[in-house]
């Protein structure tokens, strides 16, 4: 593949035939005739090139293509660039680099803006489809927000489940005297009387829905909609080299995110089912009553 920069856009290449057959262009440069002027092209093949300086001509793989100062161009290595043309070479190549790149990332992020419908309609239907990330997130933040319509001390319990990365669910009771004194017979020594267990009383599958990294509507609406909308209305032309690598590097992110949303979806559906919740209503009995409410609204 050939790279060639232009002062408007990339032009790229896969037969070097294009290259040789470029008005000025010599496969036998004699470096100290000439000076160099600017890198103007990169390529890499899977079969060599011979270099063209005429002090050279070892075969490489990737190398440049510069422009002499007398018009003349031909193709180097990058170990011949610095040997031949030193350090004005190595800045010249640098600057060639960091001008490809700013080049590629706005050719990226114009590709990417046409598809910025696109993308809001996909959100929307991850959120809006039948028990999507809407109906996820709603359903799912009473479990760890106080006073969304679960008993304190089950989100509590919850909350520490998620801290814990534990899904088992207990309750405390006093053990009965034959449990007691199996605890002193495997410990070795004496337990206070009464002596208090943790009980299982469920497990909690797909717990990770609760997750922060799993929080749908950080994922969908507060960063990929509102960035979205933020990228709409920028002037791509005018972005800087630094404010372009970013927001390729955003646009790079945004599959994974929309999987990782998909899942957390899926994930909160198997979550957010009556059989699978309803042990969380023994942690506390006071409250059971109350939180029985809040799974009916699962149905």
């Amino acid at each position: 593949m050939i790279t060639i920069n232009t002062e408007k856009q990339l032009i790229r290449v896969d037969d070097w035939s294009t290259i040789v057959e470029r008005a000025g262009f010599t496969g036998d440069l004699d470096p100290k005739q000439h000076e160099l002027k600017e890198i103007i092209g990169r390529y890499a093949f899977k079969d060599k090139l011979r270099c063209g300086l005429s002090s050279c001509h070892t075969p490489h793989n990737r190398g440049y293509i510069v422009v002499t100062k007398s018009g003349l161009e031909t193709n180097i290595g990058k170990d011949c660039g610095k040997t031949h043309f030193g350090v004005d070479f190595n800045d010249k190549s640098r600057q060639f680099e960091r001008d490809i790149t700013e080049k590629e990332n706005r050719e990226t992020l114009w590709s990417f803006h046409f598809r910025l419908d696109e993308l809001m309609q996909t959100i929307e239907e991850i959120r809006k489809e039948g028990r999507g990330a809407d109906w996820v997130y709603k359903h799912a933040r009473p479990l760890v927000d106080l006073n969304k319509g679960v008993p304190e001390k089950i989100v509590r319990y919850v909350c520490d489940m998620i801290k814990r990365g534990s899904n088992i669910v207990t309750v405390p009771r006093e053990a009965t005297k034959e449990e007691a004194d199996a605890e002193e017979a495997r410990t070795g020594r004496p337990v206070p009387r009464p002596f208090i267990i943790d009980e299982l009383v469920g497990q909690i599958s797909n717990l990770d829905a609760l997750y922060q990294e799993n929080n749908l509507k950080e994922i969908l609406v507060v960063d990929l909609a509102a960035t979205c909308k933020e990228l709409a209305g920028l002037d791509i032309d005018t972005l800087s080299y630094t404010q372009l690598s970013k927001w390729v590097k955003w646009v790079g992110s945004i599959e994974a995110k929309l999987q990782r949303a998909r899942d957390a979806v899926a994930s909160g559906r198997q979550l957010l089912t009556v059989d699978n919740l309803s042990c969380l209503g023994k942690v506390s009995w006071v409250d059971e009553w109350e939180f029985e409410q809040y799974l009916k609204t699962l149905n």
